[in-house]
């Protein structure tokens, strides 16, 4: 990736090559996201506006087609660049992600209507079967109040979960964008950078409270899955500090990402509700307090 990173900085022709050609390419939206990214966070806006143009003239052309995914990606983590370079902060970023994401659901809402309601009836017609396979046992008004209930918030949950699928790419290529420029001009920064983001208490218990009562209303329960990204990147910011700060080697991370993966339904809660109570606790805070100081006086220690 570090030669990948260095071919995009040579020079304009070549990041608008390289940009344009992976957007061409079906999945590797990400990659041109991340270089648009890279670039200006590198040289700023205005260098970036014409590698940015011709990447997105793919996407437009992947857009028309049907696929919203790599116009909404590169231009929001285009976005998101432009904010983390001007402030230099990635709370700010986050936490400003998170209308971003409403933006993107209620845009798939909208351009994807069809598709989600039919996945909508489908998930109608397959609840009772459900039902009967957990267990559940439900008589002809409460079965027909629970389904009532679903198909209010059904579609608007689904717009919200593909908001933060949106966003979290978004920011995840920002991410890798931020590492290519760590890995050429300021080794471990990004690793650092990344290791520090907690949110506030009151930002956390205002994401929270969106993610656990947003659901209660149709009308907002598109907020619930957007508001949960900036709980889970601070909490996987969480895991990646307690890991470096206890040594333990990247094989940690390797293993808490295939258990997100694996055992998504119960590792995202956790990592959601961990984001919140370091919010309150600052367990890092706490975890430097603790080492030991060192000594002055061995002769082995370095200024």
């Amino acid at each position: 990736m570090r030669g990948l990173a260095e071919y995009i900085m040579r020079g304009r022709r070549e990041a608008t090559l390289a940009v344009a050609i992976a957007t061409a390419i079906p999945l590797l939206f990400w990659f041109s996201a991340a270089a648009v990214a890279l670039v200006i966070l590198r040289r700023g806006l205005s260098e970036a506006l014409p590698i940015l143009a011709w990447g997105l003239l793919p996407a437009v052309v992947w857009a028309v087609v049907g696929d919203l995914t790599p116009l909404l990606v590169i231009a929001g983590s285009a976005g998101l660049a432009v904010v983390l370079r001007q402030h230099n902060d990635w709370l700010r970023v986050v936490l400003l992600a998170v209308p971003l994401g409403v933006v993107f659901g209620l845009v798939l809402l909208t351009a994807l209507s069809e598709p989600l309601q039919a996945l909508a009836g489908n998930f109608r017609e397959l609840l009772p079967e459900l039902l009967e396979q957990m267990g559940v046992q439900l008589d002809e008004a409460n079965r027909a109040l629970l389904l009532a209930r679903l198909d209010q918030l059904m579609i608007p949950l689904l717009g919200g979960v593909l908001g933060a699928m949106h966003m979290l790419m978004a920011l995840v290529s920002l991410m890798i964008g931020r590492y290519w420029q760590a890995g050429l001009y300021n080794p471990g920064g990004f690793r650092q950078e990344f290791q520090q983001l907690r949110l506030p208490p009151l930002a956390a218990i205002s994401l929270l409270v969106l993610v656990v009562l947003a659901p209660q209303w149709p009308s907002l329960a598109l907020l619930s899955p957007v508001a949960s990204v900036p709980l889970l990147l601070a909490g996987l910011a969480l895991l990646h500090a307690v890991v470096g700060a206890r040594n333990l080697g990247k094989g940690w991370l390797v293993g808490i990402y295939v258990l997100l993966v694996l055992f998504i339904r119960f590792a995202y809660p956790l990592i959601v509700f961990l984001a919140f109570v370091d919010s309150l606790f600052d367990f890092r805070s706490r975890m430097r307090r603790q080492r030991p100081p060192r000594d002055d006086d061995d002769p082995n220690s370095q200024g």
